[in-house]
Parts: C-alpha cells; structure tokens; sequence
C-alpha cells in the first residue's frame, strides 16, 4: 500500500479560507470559467461591409479584366482581332484623355492671363484715377477757397499733376482691354467729365478776383467730381465722376472673383479626363499581360508610348491647381484697392498693392506651365500613335480571319 504525501488543502479550500476577496482566483477556476463561457461573448464583431467601390470592383471587376486581356466567355480571342481593336482603340482613348485635359488647363491658364494682364492693370488704374481725383480737387478747393491768400494765387503744379496723373490712369485702363463695351463707354462719359471738371476749375481760377465767381465754379466743378465714399449702389445710375468710377471698380473686382472661382467647362472637363485616362492604363495594362501571355514579350515600345500619355494629365493637374490658387492670391489683393484713402501715400500703396498681386501670380509661373502644357501635350498625342503603330506592328504577323463564302446553284 503506497501513501501520497500531503500537499496541504486544495486551491478551493485555500480561496474559501482567505475570504475570497485578497486572493486571486486559481488557474483551475479560471479555466473552468473559460470553458463554461457562452460561445457569443468571445465571438469578434462583424467586419464592417465594403466600400461601395470595392463592392462594385468585386462584381464587375473580374469580367473587365477578362475583357482587358482578351479573354471572353468564349475563351481567348484571336491574336490578329485583339491587335487590331486595340491598335484603334489605345490611341483613341489616349488622344480623347489629351484633349479633355488640354481643354481644362487652357480655360484654367486663359483666367491667369486676363487677370494679371488686363484685371490687376485695369483695378490698379482706376484707384490711381480715382485717388487722384480727390487729391486734385483738394488742392483747387485749398487754392481757391480755403487758403489765407485764396484768389491771389494761381493753382500750381501740384493740382495740374494730379489731374494729368488721373486723365492718364483712365487712358491705361482704356487700353488694358479689360472692359467690356458698355464699360468702355462708360469711361468715355468718365473722361469727358474730367475733362469739363479741370475746365470749370480754370474758368474759376481765371475769375480768382471774384470770390462769387470763384465760389460757384468751384462748387459746380465739386458736383461734376462727386464726393469718395458714396456708394454708387444707393443710386439707380451714378452721374458724378467718382460714383461711376467706383461702380466700375466693384464690377471689375466681381469679374475677378468669377474669374478665381472654379467654372463649369474645366471641373466636367477635368473629370471626364480622369475617367478617359484611367481607362487607357487599364486597357493598357491589359494589353500588355495580352502580349505576355499570348506573344511571350514584354512590349518596352508600348511601355514608353503610354508614359506620356499617363504622365501629360497629372502635370497638367498640378499646373491648373497652382495657377487655381494664384488666381485666388490675386483676387484679395486687388480687393484691397478699394480700402486705400485718398491722401499723399495713396499711389505709393496702390503700386504696392498691385506689385503683390503680379508676385502672386508668378510664384505660380503660368508663363513655365503654359511651355510645359505646349511640350507635353503633343508629346503624348506622339506616343499615342506610337501605341497604335507599336500593335499593328505585332499584329502583321497574323492574318485576319476571313470566313469562306459558300456559292449555291441558282
């Protein structure tokens, strides 16, 4: 008879001695508890369902695929048929894809121009007019009314330069073409009244002697001028020469804005564009598994025929959206002409003002990316012929096939 040694009592009676609460349940207890657990409460929680995307690919993708490589629901494709397709279809796809993105870039580039050639010239020169104008006639009202001396003394060269300074602003925006032909004459009435305010302005210098006379030349040369500040909005059709100078301003500044934001012809461009070219690679790469499996070569032509054609739209895209933004860089500077005052530091800051809106736009440097767009584009029209001319090169060797024609007695 063998005798077991004594151990000393089991876990149990050990865990039920110390009270159950300081002691740490026993490896036997704790996997008997993990054995007894309900099945449910360690089962993970169901994934989460699939991008609708991926669905779609999981669905579709497969059969595209098959159709890419040429292989169908009747097995694989003649050689011969596949090439010749494919010799059509590529560089179609490719010249579409080109063209699409060479529309977008063009609308998104001929937006750049306008605003730093014509806009930024045309808002920068009619803050000069306009702040001239005040300065001006400040200087005749100081000559002629306001001085101690008033009506002794000619009018000087500081009103004369401050009037020629606003009659050859409105000539520099006549000729920036960035009116239409209703603003355009509209300046014409502008530059008229300019005109007969610094001839009312001399009649009252000429009768200086005169205080009525000089008075009410004045006063009637302050009606032509108008008053700065006064929105031409309060009125249904500006008269004096500052309100229509102003309302001039704010619709080119809205232009600009248009011409910052986004429009419909590049965004339906654009998109398109990128659908009509990642349909080219996709066919692309089937093509060249085709010519793999099929041909047993791996094409280094088609390769470097469809770079080109992969690469042109991404550079445009980088390019419109840096020019994109510049265009928005532009708009704000030009929208702080309206805030500049009147006084001796005012065309030191509308020439500041301009200067930051043309650095904007040549941090963009639509000038390099418009070079790049007329080298890349035709570039890539180049290697998509050179995608078809590749095939049909692979395609010679095999006939097509014909189908025999049966000849029956009459």
């Amino acid at each position: 008879m063998t005798t077991r040694p004594y151990t000393g009592p089991s876990a149990d009676a050990a865990e039920g001695e110390a009270g159950g609460s300081d002691v740490r349940p026993s490896a036997r207890r704790r996997v008997a508890a993990l054995w007894q657990r309900p099945v449910a409460a360690v089962r993970r929680s169901p994934a989460t369902k699939p991008a609708p995307w991926i669905r779609a690919w999981r669905i579709l993708g497969p059969g595209l695929w098959a159709r890419a490589t040429g292989r169908g629901p009747a097995g694989r494709r003649a050689t011969a048929a596949f090439l010749r397709r494919r010799m059509l279809v590529l560089p179609a796809l490719a010249l579409v894809a080109l063209a699409l993105c060479a529309a977008a870039y063009s609308d998104v580039h001929e937006r750049s121009d306008r605003l730093r050639h014509r806009s930024v010239p045309a808002l920068e020169g009619l803050a000069q007019a306009r702040t001239s104008l005040v300065l001006a006639r400040e200087q005749a009202e100081l000559r002629l009314l306001k001085a101690r001396h008033a009506g002794r003394v000619e009018l000087g060269e500081t009103y004369r330069s401050r009037l020629t300074e606003a009659t050859q602003s409105l000539n520099r925006v006549a000729r920036t073409g960035a009116l239409s032909r209703g603003q355009e004459q509209e300046l014409r009435v502008v530059s008229g009244l300019v005109v007969a305010y610094g001839d009312k302005i001399a009649w009252a210098d000429r009768n200086r002697s005169s205080k009525l006379l000089r008075a009410a030349g004045v006063e009637y040369a302050a009606g032509l001028l108008g008053s700065p500040g006064t929105s031409p909005d309060e009125q249904q059709e500006p008269t004096t020469v500052l309100d229509r100078i102003e309302k001039m301003e704010g619709l080119l500044r809205q232009e600009s804005g248009d011409l910052a934001a986004w429009s419909p012809l590049p965004l339906t461009a654009a998109g398109a564009a990128v659908l009509t070219t990642a349909l080219f690679g996709f066919m692309t790469v089937g093509t060249a598994v085709f010519l793999r499996d099929r041909l047993r070569l791996v094409s280094l032509q088609l390769a470097a025929g469809a770079l080109p054609v992969l690469v042109t739209p991404l550079l445009l895209a980088f390019g419109g959206a840096q020019e994109h933004g510049a265009q928005h860089d532009v708009h704000s500077a030009v929208a702080d002409l309206a805030d500049v005052e009147a006084n001796e530091a005012a065309p030191r800051a509308i020439e500041a003002a301009a200067d930051v809106a043309y650095a904007r736009m040549s941090v963009a440097d639509p000038d390099g990316w418009s070079l790049t767009a007329g080298i890349t584009v035709p570039a890539a029209g180049l290697g998509a012929v050179v995608c078809g001319v590749t095939l049909y090169l692979y395609g010679r060797p095999y006939p097509a096939a014909r189908t025999r024609r049966t000849y029956t007695d009459a």
